[in-house]
């Protein structure tokens, strides 16, 4: 298990229609060390990361009213700081969509639903590791952290 800095723990978004698969996250990535916060909406999602900094962000690739991609896409460009990770139950890793997304570098992990408790934390760790690794080569976040 990853061990933080008292008040460097990163923090994670979660964006997820479904309010038992936000829980489950939640449920999942704050024993691990995380500071998590989950929306059920991309609308949502947007407003929370236009006034907090997140590290990573885990979105839903099928919300009702923004699509998961479009929202992974708006993320990077609005904050090139935090790293996303899609998660979803219509795509499978081998889709056209994901691995071009990830080559595109819109994403850098997948998980499919149902997800695996363990392979939620290691593409956690290693979304954060990115986040940290693109801190370095880019120079620190203005907003610190």
């Amino acid at each position: 298990m990853p061990r933080f800095r008292l008040g460097r723990r990163p923090r994670i978004l979660v964006v997820d229609d479904e309010p038992d698969m936000c829980w489950a996250l939640e449920n999942i990535l704050r024993p691990a060390g995380y500071a998590v916060t989950a929306t059920t909406s991309g609308a949502e999602a947007l407003d929370l990361l236009a006034g907090e900094r997140y590290t990573v962000a885990f979105v839903d690739a099928k919300l009702p009213d923004l699509d998961g991609l479009e929202l992974a896409a708006l993320i990077r460009h609005q904050n090139p700081h935090t790293t996303v990770v899609l998660i979803s139950g219509y795509f499978y890793q081998e889709d056209k969509v994901i691995v071009e997304g990830m080559q595109k570098e819109l994403f850098v992990g997948f998980v499919a639903k149902p997800f695996d408790l363990e392979e939620v934390r290691l593409v956690a760790r290693r979304a954060v590791e990115r986040a940290r690794e693109d801190d370095r080569a880019n120079g620190p976040h203005p907003a610190g952290g």
